[in-house]
């Protein structure tokens, strides 16, 4: 069925795929016009905004899950903490994989969840946070925010999105109005492409600052601990390739470039792993080489023997333009230049630097 999905969302579904996508046209303005008025109840103050008490940078995307939101926000973190001040990352903690990979990924930063974001928000100031980073926070507008970063993934740009349930996106590009700073994320998406985006987006978007940035595979880490290799050890290896992503794809072609065999084992995004899908995941490897994303890795740990040969892949995040206007944004806001915001009405828009990162998806 998530194959099915995939391939409808990506109008590669075949007759079937036609005859359900007519179908659910309806079902798609119904959301638009859902999106609109709850955007609208906002934009005249008719929903509360709540503010955190400190600056606050939300982190998130317009699409269903790809874009890499949790490895971008745990960077950004991370480069705040280098310049100083003492982040913290708020999100709802679905799942509960987000949660346990940014302490993963930042041992050091406060990690702090919440259905009610602006809680967790709260509960990081108080505990001697100067800024919080929201991490998926960007159709949660309850919670005010200084600087909205939105991400798109390039592999899934397209000039025409279609909305939940005809296609994955959660919003249109006229959402991207509230953005203050866009991002696109590459993984096996090539820099031509990313460029043939950022210069449609550039058209549309009168001015503000467009990031290109990479997040490549870096290493593969061992899971029970030990040293580092680089992933050309994969070269020429069957692997079973584990992931509970929305978007497995970019995961499984990320192996395929290093050179692996791969067999593929998806699940649905935040899978909650339980004894036997270890059990059976180790039957399928058939004693090759396991290897999941970090995501999943702080999940499956504790279920795989220590004996398993199992690798988590890790990537790493550059910015391959537009650095500049991404610090500026940045200092902005955490050096006092801007005091928190309410919602706003949109801006006009028409229809490792280094660092590592967390999974792939």
């Amino acid at each position: 069925m998530r194959d099915f999905v995939t391939r409808l969302w990506a109008g590669d579904a075949g007759s079937a795929g036609k005859a359900l996508d007519a179908a659910l046209v309806p079902l798609e303005w119904a959301f638009r016009g859902v999106v609109a008025g709850r955007n609208q109840a906002f934009e005249r103050g008719l929903i509360e905004v709540e503010q955190a008490g400190v600056p606050v940078i939300s982190v998130g995307n317009l699409a269903v899950g790809g874009a890499g939101k949790t490895p971008f926000a745990a960077w950004l973190a991370a480069r705040l903490k280098s310049w100083g001040h003492r982040p913290g990352i708020a999100l709802r903690g679905y799942g509960g994989d987000e949660t346990l990979l940014h302490r993963e990924l930042n041992h050091d930063v406060p990690v702090a969840a919440a259905a009610k974001r602006v809680e967790a928000a709260r509960e990081l100031a108080a505990g001697g946070c100067d800024v919080v980073v929201l991490d998926d926070g960007f159709q949660h507008r309850r919670l005010a925010r200084d600087l909205d970063v939105v991400l798109i993934a390039v592999e899934g740009w397209t000039p025409a999105p279609r909305l939940l349930p005809r296609g994955p996106w959660r919003e249109d590009l006229s959402a991207l109005g509230r953005a203050d700073v866009v991002v696109l994320t590459r993984k096996t998406a090539s820099v031509a492409r990313a460029r043939a985006a950022e210069a449609e987006l550039a058209r549309r978007t009168h001015g503000k600052p467009i990031i290109i940035c990479q997040l490549a595979a870096d290493r593969l880490v061992p899971l029970h601990g030990g040293a580092p290799i680089d992933p050309v050890w994969l070269r020429g290896r069957r692997v079973l390739a584990v992931a509970a992503l929305a978007s497995p794809a970019p995961f499984f072609e990320a192996l395929r470039s290093a050179g692996a065999q791969v067999e593929e084992d998806a699940f649905a995004d935040h899978h909650p792993f339980h004894a036997t899908d270890a059990a059976r995941i180790q039957a399928t490897a058939e004693g090759h080489p396991i290897v999941m994303t970090h995501k999943d890795a702080v999940k499956l740990r504790p279920l795989l023997p220590s004996s398993t040969e199992a690798f988590v892949l890790e990537q790493a995040v550059h910015i391959e333009s537009g650095g500049d206007a991404l610090d500026a944004a940045l200092h902005r806001v955490v050096d006092g230049q801007t005091a928190p915001r309410k919602a706003r009405s949109p801006r006009p828009f028409s229809s490792r630097r280094s660092g590592e990162g967390g999974d792939l998806g």
